[in-house]
């Protein structure tokens, strides 16, 4: 697999951070990954590169393409993560 660029795993970084700025994952309650364009390559770097949030909390993640209503304003390329936060406030 290609490596990643600078700008991606900048983009990574900034994801992982406002999911850590958010009180991280309640991994008791369901978690999505979500990407835009032809082909999750994007998002699969996403997971390896953030996987000290992932790696204790759950065996596997679920994700699916965005549809065009969000994937035409965030662009391809995109990564989305939908989870619940810890303490649920």
């Amino acid at each position: 697999a290609a490596e990643a660029t600078l700008a991606e795993m900048e983009a990574n970084n900034l994801l992982v951070k406002k999911i850590q700025e958010a009180g991280g994952v309640d991994f008791t309650m369901p978690i999505l990954l979500g990407y835009t364009g032809l082909d999750d390559r994007l998002m699969q770097q996403y997971i390896q590169d953030s996987r000290e949030l992932w790696q204790d909390g759950t065996e596997r993640l679920d994700s699916v393409c965005i549809g065009s209503v969000i994937g035409t304003y965030a662009g391809p390329g995109a990564v989305v993560a939908a989870f619940f936060r810890k303490g649920g406030k």
